[in-house]
Formats: C-alpha cells, sequence, structure tokens
C-alpha cells in the first residue's frame, strides 16, 4: 500500500490556518468531510470538541500525529496541515514547535493498515530535512512532490515498531528512589526501564519492586508507628536505584513481528517489556498496548 491511496491532493491543506492543534484537527476533519472521505461526521464529534486527544505520536519538536480508529470513515484516510508558524502552546506549554499535523482516520476492522500507516509516517518524518521541506511547502504538490512523501511504500508485515510507545521514561542507576517515586506517581507508571549512558537497557523498576522497597515504611504507616504519614526522605534521597531494580530484563527488538511478540508475553506471562533498536532503548510494550491499539476503538 502506499501512502498516496489514502492520503490524497484534496486531503492537503497547505498553508493551514490554525492557531492551535485542536483548532488545526478540526480544520483537518473538516477537509475529509467536504470532500466525501468521512461519510459520518457526527461520529467525529468527540475529536473535534474534546481537549485533549487520546492518541497523538509525537515526532521530534515539529509534527503530531493524531490517529483514530472511528466507524467515522469506510477506508483509511490521511490528511495533512501544514501551518506557516508553530502552533499556540497549550496552557502550561512554555513554547509551542509543532507546524505540521497528520491526521490518520481508519475503520475499526482496519487494525493492521492502521498502525502500519501510523508507524510508516512516523518514521518518514523523524528526519529533519523531511519536515524541513514539508513546512516549506505552501500547496498540496509541493508536499507530494517530497519524495519521502508522495513515494512512501507502507510495509504489510506488522512489527513490534509499529505500536510500542516511542516516548519512554526512564531513570539511571545513580537515580534515586524518590526522584523515581515522584516519576511513577505523576505519569501513573507501573514500570520504569534504567538504562546506562548509551541507553543500553541495565534493568527495570516495577511498581511490585517499589512496593517491596517501602515494606517497612508501609508496615509502620499500618501500626500507627509513623504518626506524620510520610515516608522516610532521607532513605529515598539515599538509595540509588540500582539497589532496588530487576537485573533480569526481557526486552524485545523492535523489528519482531507482533504474533510472535504475543506468544512470549503469553507463555512466559509478561506484562510488558521494554523495545530495543541497535542494543539502545527505542520504546516499551505493555499488553494493555496491544489491546488497545489492535482491538480498541
Amino acid at each position: 500500500m502506499r501512502l498516496t491511496d489514502a492520503l490524497l491532493p484534496e486531503h492537503i491543506v497547505a498553508p493551514l490556518h490554525a492557531d492551535t492543534f485542536r483548532a488545526a484537527v478540526t480544520t483537518l476533519v473538516q477537509r475529509l468531510v467536504d470532500t466525501g472521505a468521512v461519510v459520518h461526521p457526527e461520529r467525529l464529534e468527540r475529536l473535534t470538541t474534546d481537549d485533549r486527544v487520546r492518541d497523538v505520536v509525537h515526532v521530534g519538536d515539529r509534527v503530531l500525529l493524531p490517529h483514530l480508529r472511528t466507524d467515522a470513515v469506510e477506508r483509511l484516510v490521511v490528511s495533512i496541515g501544514v501551518s506557516p508558524t508553530p502552533l499556540r502552546a497549550a496552557p502550561g506549554v512554555p513554547e509551542a514547535t509543532e507546524q505540521v499535523v497528520v491526521l490518520v482516520l481508519a475503520p475499526p476492522a482496519a487494525a493492521n493498515r492502521y498502525l502500519q500507516m501510523v508507524a510508516a509516517l512516523a518514521r518518514a518524518l523523524r528526519t529533519d530535512d523531511v519536515v524541513g521541506r514539508l513546512v516549506e511547502a505552501r500547496s498540496p504538490e509541493e508536499v507530494l512532490a517530497i519524495p519521502e512523501i508522495g513515494e512512501l511504500v507502507v510495509q504489510p508485515r506488522l512489527t513490534v515498531r509499529d505500536i510500542m510507545t516511542q516516548r519512554v521514561y526512564r531513570v539511571f542507576p545513580n537515580t534515586p528512589v524518590s526522584e523515581l517515586l515522584d516519576l511513577m506517581s505523576r505519569n501513573d507508571l507501573k514500570a520504569v526501564p534504567v538504562v546506562g549512558e548509551k541507553r543500553e537497557v541495565l534493568g527495570v523498576v516495577t511498581d511490585r519492586d517499589l512496593l517491596r522497597y517501602l515494606l517497612p515504611e508501609i508496615v509502620q504507616f499500618g501500626t500507627g508507628e509513623r504518626g506524620d504519614g510520610r515516608p522516610n526522605q532521607r532513605s529515598l534521597r539515599d538509595t540509588p536505584v540500582r539497589e532496588i531494580m530487576s537485573r533480569s530484563v526481557m526486552c524485545i527488538s523492535e523489528d519482531q513481528g507482533i504474533a510472535e511478540l504475543v506468544s512470549i508475553m503469553v507463555n512466559k506471562d509478561v506484562e510488558r517489556l521494554p523495545v530495543v533498536g541497535e542494543g539502545r532503548l527505542t520504546g516499551f510494550l505493555t499488553r494493555g498496548d496491544i489491546l488497545r491499539k489492535l482491538f480498541g476503538r
């Protein structure tokens, strides 16, 4: 499958006149409605009215890739918007640099093609040179004249890279446990990889590891021995992550096939796995990610 099978010239908005990400998504949806690519516009109301789009891939500093499986469309469709200036930052974000928004919509039954398309676009737009030429484009013809866009071929085999979480929180062996605890609490994380200077995976800390380490404190809370309701902050600051991490970690390659991966996770009862490429941490994948991205809506 080629990108241009889903991305028609009339789906491209260049230049895109929108000041926020939400306005950009609304404009792209309206373009797809106007060109007949969206057959049930009312089923996309939530996408254009919610303050936060659930599934968005951040590609570098200048590209946002929102994607959604919905019965508002009958086939896989792609729309691209190119803003001449950065979109306005969300509240609480000091500065925005995003200028390109790529919207991918697919019917619920098209899980494989949908994920393959999102992954192919993310790979193509990782290069600064490609994004630079895209930002300079002022017409659909100029966008499609970029070889990495107009000639992009979507690979048929679904791999780990296609569905993994690419933005991975990570810590180092010397990171204090207190910082790790804050990181996991703020971002509702159940596990965090521990990496070395070259982003090689050295271990992982799970919520179970943390509970095991904090068990004496928890016992004191439960018996009323600690009246302040706070853990021993000195101990948390002084203890490095390497002392509580699990060193035996199974990693998977980003090029591994999904069917083989699922078999491993089921047979070995593995909940989550770090993803590596060329020996470096590149992503993270959980059983929940697989279920949501393959079968969710």
